[in-house]
């Protein structure tokens, strides 16, 4: 029996796991253009994804950090990053123009915790923390507490809930990104490439002219 997440303790371990991002290692981001911000800027609404670490407001809605927290959500490859970026539809994946897919990399090595291997259990959580079908807002509990509680720490490693590829969430407070040259792309320009990666998910992609996120930036 798989033992649930429950939320996280007052105090985290003062020496958590760690892992360093390194210049040398790319990592893919698929995402939603914005009307404002480029690819490199982190997603300052919320919170809405895993590790999430944004205040909700009085009524408990989602909404612009006010103190400007943000997170940006990376991939090893395709694959994974198509799993995380579009979780919730089965077998059809649809993809509208705004969607991209941009290679970065650090511009200096970025410290982060490790919750790959015991890295859940070594902060009083479980595995299910980054791969489960736990409930958001429990898991966005646990986003905050570690932005919170390790400063020193600029994001999180972790195994992706739908391949189980490595996985990034990464602060808005971590040094800079750079986008690899020739790196950036609408997932329609790669179509082929996409139509391969969730192929192996038994998914597969369908062009849309907008999507609710397209409508709430007015790109319609």
């Amino acid at each position: 029996m798989v033992t649930p997440l429950r939320d996280p303790p007052a105090y985290l371990p003062d020496d958590p796991p760690k892992r360093t991002w390194p210049e040398s290692e790319p990592m893919l981001r698929v995402y939603h253009e914005h009307p404002t911000r480029d690819g490199l800027a982190p997603r300052t609404f919320g919170p809405l994804a895993r590790f999430d670490p944004h205040v909700r407001d009085r009524h408990q809605r989602p909404r612009e950090d006010p103190n400007g927290r943000g997170v940006l959500y990376l991939a090893r490859d395709l694959e994974t990053a198509l799993a995380e970026a579009f979780p919730g539809q089965w077998p059809e994946v649809r993809v509208c123009p705004q969607a991209r897919a941009s290679w970065l990399r650090p511009t200096k090595p970025i410290r982060m915790l490790d919750l790959t291997g015991n890295g859940a259990m070594a902060i009083g959580a479980v595995g299910t923390i980054a791969w489960g079908d736990e409930p958001r807002r429990r898991t966005q509990r646990w986003g905050r507490r570690i932005y919170e509680q390790f400063p020193m720490l600029d994001g999180i490693f972790y195994n992706g809930a739908h391949q189980g590829g490595e996985s990034v969430a990464l602060w808005d407070r971590a040094p800079a990104l750079e986008l690899q040259p020739g790196g950036d792309s609408q997932l329609w320009a790669i179509w082929p490439h996409v139509v391969v990666a969730l192929a192996k998910q038994g998914r597969y992609p369908r062009r849309i002219d907008a999507c609710p996120t397209c409508l709430r930036y007015k790109f319609t």
